[in-house]
């Protein structure tokens, strides 16, 4: 057996950002609130001595969290930070309130030890030129120092594919040839005209103008993960008065259509995928070569269906809900549509709260019984009794790409995060599927919700939607980080490979 010449360790979706809340139990905008446990893992890596064996950390997407960073004027949240100076000013907030994380890292790469960054779906402005660098300066380094994958680049390792996996979500996928094409324009400090301005994908806008929003009542709303469509029955079930905004940001059903997987693990028509241009195609504009264009994402969005918001709405449902999402609507509002106020072509917030969960708890009313009904329905399908088995992948859109990364790449190790549901799956072809999970907390609803009948779990769930509405979070939240590493030899293979939890520095 050859000898072991290099260690990756992978971890994701730390999810760096937000403020805390005022008490000491309040955990604020924060999603993750355990960076002394990221500090002392980080810390451990750099303990290691620089050799024999080279030590690699990776850190695959969701690194900092820029949709948890509250802006100081209105609005308070937004889906992506176009103006590239006051996005580098947030990361620099960031990176004050943790300094001691950076400065761990810092300490990592000082050591002679390697540093891989991967773009996620919630740290998009990090691929903007300004806010490298001001990531390189917080690291205490330059970016030479450091590598950085931002156009969407799956990393291999060996015998091993490292992504973040937002790729192959819908909801969440990238537009990277737009994002691209507004990055060329920063880098040589020009205006971007309003029509290259990168548009954030569907989730992104489902967390800044609902989930944070509602996250002022709710707080774990956002350690729901990830935001897709199994989401949204939960927020509305929470706050029906929010259903025309969660309208607004649903993707047209074309646009949806775009992302879905043709071929195994190749999306159809995505930002990241040439393709041959049809007539519709774009002519590449006055900006140069770069801005558009045959094969390079440059193609016209096809006109939307017609079809009303509400048809819209139920299309997103049907998909968590099946034949269900109708009266799911109906139990889940309790009140006649045109009681639902929110009016999203002023941007004027006008959301009647008092039709939410929270508001009935504390007012006592008679209708939350009618109500329950609908938050069982949506947590039922947000999870399920095997939901965090590591030995199952229950997404079929992750499983489906590492079973056709693994076996067109001849891959043995294909390597998720983005989920934040950590993953150790054998694949067909004898391959393995690791899923990193996430260093933030997550929220596991009750066994007896998911296992007992309607009539059962009733009273459980009383007491449970309760709790959350009282922002009691304790003995729902989970928190296990954990990491992959891949050990490889001095023929670039690897020789072992494997999901670990972090327990003890002294183990890593």
């Amino acid at each position: 057996m050859n000898a072991i010449v290099r260690q990756v360790y992978v971890i994701s979706d730390l999810h760096i950002g937000g403020e805390q809340g005022a008490g000491p139990t309040d955990r604020g905008f924060r999603i993750c609130t355990h960076v002394k446990e990221l500090t002392s893992f980080v810390d451990a890596l750099a303990a290691k001595p620089p050799g024999p064996s080279a030590i690699e950390l990776v850190i695959n997407g969701d690194f900092v969290d820029f949709l948890a960073e509250r802006h100081p004027e209105a609005p308070a949240f937004v889906s992506f930070v176009a103006d590239p100076a006051a996005a580098a000013r947030q990361l620099e907030r960031i990176v004050e309130r943790e300094r001691a994380f950076f400065d761990a890292l810092g300490r990592l790469l000082a050591r002679g030890h390697d540093l891989t960054i991967l773009l996620g779906n919630h740290d998009v402005e990090l691929s903007v030129p300004v806010v490298r660098l001001a990531l390189a300066r917080a690291l205490g380094t330059s970016e030479r120092r450091f590598r950085f994958l931002y156009d969407n680049e799956g990393y291999i390792v060996g015998d091993a594919l490292i992504e973040h996996g937002n790729r192959y979500d819908a909801y969440n996928m990238v537009d990277h040839d737009r994002l691209r094409r507004f990055r060329s324009l920063c880098s040589r400090r020009q205006v971007v005209p309003r029509e290259h301005v990168f548009d954030p994908p569907s989730g992104s806008k489902l967390v800044s103008e609902v989930m944070n929003p509602i996250k002022e009542t709710y707080r774990f709303v956002d350690l729901l993960k990830p935001e897709t469509a199994a989401v949204i029955p939960l927020l509305l079930a929470l706050e029906p008065g929010y259903r025309k905004k969660v309208i607004a940001v649903l993707p047209l059903s074309r646009e949806a259509g775009k992302h879905k997987v043709r071929d195994g693990a190749t999306p159809v028509l995505s930002g990241d995928i040439s393709a041959t241009a049809p007539a519709t195609a774009t002519p590449a504009n006055k900006f140069g070569g770069d801005m558009g264009g045959l094969g390079g994402g440059g193609l016209r969005r096809p006109p939307a269906e017609p079809s009303g918001d509400d048809a819209r709405l139920q299309r997103a449902l049907a998909e968590v809900l099946g034949g269900d999402a109708r009266g799911f609507l109906e139990q889940a509002a309790s009140v006649s549509p045109d009681q639902m106020r929110g009016d999203i072509s002023t941007g004027i917030d006008v959301i009647d709260r008092a039709l939410g969960l929270a508001g009935l708890f504390f007012n006592r009313s008679k209708d939350l019984d009618k109500r329950l009904p609908a938050l069982l329905k949506a947590i039922r399908a947000l999870q399920g009794e095997h939901t965090f088995d590591r030995a199952t992948e229950s997404a079929s859109e992750y499983i489906d790409a590492a079973e056709d990364l693994a076996l067109r790449g001849e891959f043995h190790y294909v390597v998720f995060g983005h989920s934040h549901i950590a993953r150790d799956v054998q694949l067909s072809n004898g391959s393995r599927y690791l899923n990193t999970g996430t260093w933030a907390d997550i929220i596991r609803f009750p066994l007896e919700l998911l296992t007992k009948s309607d009539e059962e779990a009733i009273p459980r769930l009383r007491a449970f939607a309760e709790d959350m509405a009282g922002g009691r979070l304790e003995g729902y939240l989970e928190f296990v980080p954990t990491y992959v590493r891949l050990d490889l030899d001095d023929a670039d293979h690897v020789t072992q490979g494997g999901l670990f939890d972090f327990t003890d520095p002294a183990l890593v």
